[in-house]
């Protein structure tokens, strides 16, 4: 999937903000919430992404949509991880 594809794919399903973003191998982002719903879809290296006290490793082409409150943690794999995500607010 192509960052247009994905960036096509969120604004469908209503979602506005939508950016293209890049983290390095290795950053951690440590427990948080939104505001709003928020999607994402992986078009580069993984993700790790941990709710609910479960963890799930997202790969290019993969999406993953977190409720507006939700408090999760976010780890980067190997590679890092470029992805596009929009938040509902």
């Amino acid at each position: 999937m192509t960052i247009d594809d994905a960036r096509s794919v969120l604004m469908t399903d209503g979602y506005a903000d939508i950016d293209e973003w890049h983290d390095n191998a290795s950053v951690i982002y440590p427990a948080h919430e939104h505001d709003g719903d928020t999607a994402h879809i992986v078009v580069g290296g993984s993700i790790f992404i941990t709710m609910s006290g479960e963890e799930k490793e997202y790969h290019p082409g993969n999406r993953f949509d977190i409720p507006a409150h939700v408090s999760h943690t976010v780890r980067m794999g190997d590679e890092g991880c470029t992805y596009i995500f929009g938040e509902k607010v």
